[in-house]
């Protein structure tokens, strides 16, 4: 194969020395740039009038140096003048209040473009954590149209360029983690109870009606990351995804993201443990996650699992299955466990189809079943770095040229 016949890999739709965490200098200094590049377009003989905004998020992780850990950050328009900086301004025509993790999730969600995902985020973040973002003032009511054209773009492209928390721990306990993460350590699972709105099961459920009628193998969905913005959130559960980075590292991928539905009598999966190989002593290498999209009660064939069997470093012996207790929750809910625990699937004894969603993350040295190297570069573009990163396109494994390992391409 000659040089130009290398296939065109996707790549980094924002450089990865051009990302920053949320509210810190460099945010700042992204959406100054932002501003001043569209005020320099405008005829300054206009009077566009005043805009304040004042945005504080409490519990901010300690290595950004706010004082107290508070950190509150203003942008004011006035008159063609721009303001952008630490602390607080009189009289703004917003002011917004939150916890600095859980105001990360709308903070780092592209959507200017997708209301719905907009009205989704903020009814998964209420369902979550209750009211999160306090918001007074008059908001945008009485701004000049001309400013409000002005504003316009700022989240999405402060949002495509905002990393997650690297402070792990910190981003555990403020998004109420850390008691899941013992019960992983400990038993080798836990369960997320309710993670998602059963609206949001019943709109993930109808986008499956669409993919299994399509796939004339039957009743699965695979591949799920390429196939609409609500996979592309799933894969990006706040707690999910912090649980996950956890136990595998920041960097974690997404090894496969697939659908099924079970009908009554199916015997799907016998026990086991997951690859790579268990003999791996104490290290987690993928963490597996089922997503209940139906009832997953005593005889709907839910998930079993041997508790504690994590720690045996070894494959299952050969009566795991009498040791096997049986995974129930409520739709909506996610059970979550480490790749060595003994598990599998209890057949289902009831009519009807038990429906699950199967996400896997895996360190991202282990090599993924779904391949996302030729991922629609739109998918990349309409999500912050997260997505990015699960997809493991920031790295350089598997992305080789015939003049070596491709550095620019981290840096384009």
């Amino acid at each position: 194969m000659s040089r130009r016949e290398l296939p065109q890999r996707t790549g980094l739709p924002i450089a990865i020395s051009e990302r920053f965490e949320f509210v810190s200098e460099r945010w700042l200094d992204s959406a100054r740039s932002f501003l001043q590049d569209k005020l320099s377009s405008i005829d300054g003989s206009l009077s566009l009038g005043r805009f304040a905004a004042v945005e504080t998020y409490t519990d901010a992780p300690p290595h950004l140096g706010c004082p107290q850990n508070v950190a509150t950050v203003h942008i004011v328009v006035e008159d063609g003048e721009l303001d952008i900086g630490y602390g607080d301004v009189s009289e703004p025509n917003l002011r917004v209040q939150g916890d600095y993790n859980r105001s990360l999730v709308i903070g780092a969600s592209v959507y200017e473009d997708l209301p719905e995902r907009r009205d989704r985020i903020q009814r998964e973040l209420r369902h979550r954590h209750g009211n999160v973002l306090e918001v007074t003032g008059s908001g945008f009511d009485d701004v000049n149209p001309e400013l409000l054209e002005l504003l316009s773009g700022l989240h999405d492209h402060l949002a495509k360029r905002t990393v997650g928390n690297p402070d792990i721990p910190h981003k555990l306990k403020h998004l109420d983690v850390e008691t899941h993460i013992s019960e992983v350590e400990e038993n080798g699972y836990t369960i997320f109870e309710n993670a998602i709105t059963e609206v949001f099961v019943d709109e993930l459920n109808d986008d499956l009606d669409r993919l299994f009628e399509e796939n004339r193998r039957g009743q699965v969905a695979a591949m799920l990351l390429s196939r609409g913005p609500r996979w592309e959130e799933v894969a990006m559960h706040p707690q999910i995804h912090a649980a996950a980075q956890y136990l595998l590292g920041a960097d974690c991928n997404l090894g496969q993201s697939i659908a099924f539905r079970k009908p009554k009598g199916a015997d799907t999966h016998q026990i086991h443990n997951d690859p790579p190989h268990p003999h791996t002593g104490e290290l987690c290498c993928n963490v597996t996650t089922v997503w209940a999209l139906s009832e997953f009660d005593e005889d709907a064939g839910p998930t079993i699992v041997v508790p504690g069997s994590h720690k045996e470093n070894r494959l299952p012996d050969q009566d795991a299955k009498s040791r096997a207790i049986k995974l129930t929750m409520a739709k909506g809910s996610v059970a979550m466990w480490h790749g060595s625990l003994w598990h599998g699937a209890a057949i289902r004894e009831r009519d009807g189809e038990r429906t699950s969603l199967h996400n896997t993350y895996l360190r991202n040295w282990v090599r993924t079943w779904d391949n996302y190297l030729e991922i629609d570069p739109a998918i990349l573009e309409r999500n912050s770095p997260t997505l990015t990163t699960l997809a493991g396109i920031d790295d350089l494994f598997g992305k080789n040229t015939y003049d070596g390992i491709d550095f620019r391409r981290l840096a384009a």
